[in-house]
C-alpha cells in the first residue's frame, strides 16, 4: 500500500496531474470536439487534502528529525565532557 510519506506517491500524483493537464491540451488541437470536464468542487477538495497530508506529513516528520538531533547533541555533549573530564584528570 502506497502511504502519504512515500516519495513514489507524490511523484506518481505529480505526473499524472501534469500528464492530464497535457493531455487535454493535447487533445483539444487532435480532436476539436474534446470536452474536457471542468475541475469540480470535490476535484478541488481532494487536491487541496493531498496538499494537507503532505504539508501535515512533512511538520512531524521534521519536528521528529529536530527531536533526534537534539536528543544526539545532547549526548555529545555530555560525552565530550566526560571525556575531558577525564582527560583532565590524567593530566
Amino acid at each position: 500500500m502506497i502511504t502519504v510519506g512515500e516519495r513514489t506517491f507524490h511523484l506518481a500524483m505529480t505526473v499524472l496531474v501534469l500528464a492530464s493537464t497535457l493531455l487535454d491540451g493535447a487533445m483539444r488541437h487532435v480532436l476539436p470536439t474534446w470536452n474536457p470536464p471542468q475541475l469540480g468542487m470535490v476535484t478541488f477538495a481532494l487536491g487541496l487534502v493531498w496538499v494537507a497530508l503532505a504539508a501535515g506529513y512533512r511538520v512531524r516528520k521534521l519536528e521528529e528529525r529536530l527531536r533526534v538531533l537534539d536528543d544526539r547533541i545532547e549526548r555529545s555533549e555530555r560525552k565530550i565532557d566526560r571525556l575531558d573530564r577525564e582527560a583532565a584528570a590524567r593530566r
